[in-house]
């Protein structure tokens, strides 16, 4: 293991030597993050394809809650905190998955399994790769973190895609308080299996070399905007199916319109309540998280079609675009 160690952090300490790819690495990196995927899911769902938008969300906030809940139950360090390393970025959470390589490999993969042309899947792969290098070149992840990654994200997407049209024809056959209901269940069970585990590692300290990196490590506000996240898709796919099916077609015009008309209610909602919502102490930031989160995909997914369909700024699923 030490040998292994020493191994990863030699490479880790020679990437950036390779000059020059500061700026490219970090903004492969940016792919990866929650800000990134604000602008891509509703631009997938509202300006594309909106069954594609609509599971590609489910694929992201399922990779993302099994990332954070594997970072707590391994929770190892970042190269960085070990100050073996400089890191170019900072991080708070565990390492082990690296949820940039996990989520890079489910989503990229997701779409190109969507698209289903060649050209799709050599774009995927190749983006889930530079994202995953610009992991190790920041000096945030091992390369066994990477690794663990690609593993989990396409293991996860490959039950996923295997799962999901039985899942979707059985919560299709149910009313619509059902679909709700299942969603608010599943929503609680994402934010409260955290909590336990988290709880579970109450005795279990943090090594004294690398603590200090870690004080936020084990914070729960992942698992809460994921369980927020979950309750608005949800209740947003279900309300969708009945009273605002839309065409993602129609011309580029109309499109433009319609991304930024709805993803200025996505900056109303995801900014604005957190400007008024409080951030301590943790339990209740932790509500006002979840409630924020469900709001803003609620719009995202249910809300703004129903307000495009109304305005003309989409037509209905069942007309041609």
């Amino acid at each position: 293991m030490v040998i292994l160690l020493q191994w990863q952090l030699s490479l880790i300490t020679a990437l950036p030597n390779l000059g020059g790819l500061a700026g490219s690495m970090k903004l492969f990196s940016l792919l990866g993050e929650e800000q990134f995927f604000l602008l891509l899911m509703p631009l997938v769902y509202w300006c594309l394809d909106a069954g594609v938008g609509g599971k590609l969300a489910v694929v992201l906030l399922g990779s993302n809650w099994l990332s954070f809940s594997l970072k707590l139950a391994f929770h190892t360090p970042r190269p960085y905190w070990l100050g073996k390393v400089s890191g170019l970025a900072s991080e708070t959470s565990y390492g082990l998955p690296s949820g940039h390589a996990q989520n890079a490999t489910a989503i990229w993969l997701y779409l190109a399994y969507a698209i289903k042309k060649r050209r799709a899947w050599a774009a995927a792969i190749a983006l889930a790769l530079l994202i995953s290098l610009s992991r190790l070149y920041l000096g945030v992840h091992f390369l066994t973190d990477v690794i663990g990654g690609w593993i989990i994200g396409g293991a996860f997407l490959a039950l996923f895609i295997w799962l999901e049209p039985k899942v979707s024809r059985w919560l299709g056959g149910l009313p619509l308080w059902a679909q709700v209901g299942a969603a608010v269940i599943a929503s609680l069970i994402a934010a409260l299996l955290p909590v336990a585990l988290r709880g579970s590692l109450a005795s279990v300290a943090d090594p004294a070399e690398w603590a200090a990196f870690a004080k936020d490590a084990r914070s729960l506000e992942g698992a809460f905007t994921v369980a927020g996240a979950l309750l608005g898709v949800g209740v947003g796919l279900a309300m969708a199916a009945r009273w605002a099916r839309f065409s993602a077609g129609g011309p580029v015009a109309q499109r433009v319109i319609r991304f930024v008309v709805g993803f200025i209610g996505v900056l109303i909602l995801w900014l604005g309540l957190k400007a008024v919502f409080p951030d301590q102490p943790e339990a209740l930031a932790l509500i006002f998280r979840f409630i924020r989160y469900a709001l803003t995909t609620w719009w995202a997914i249910f809300l703004a079609p129903w307000v495009f369909l109304k305005t003309r700024l989409a037509d209905p699923a069942h007309r041609s675009a």
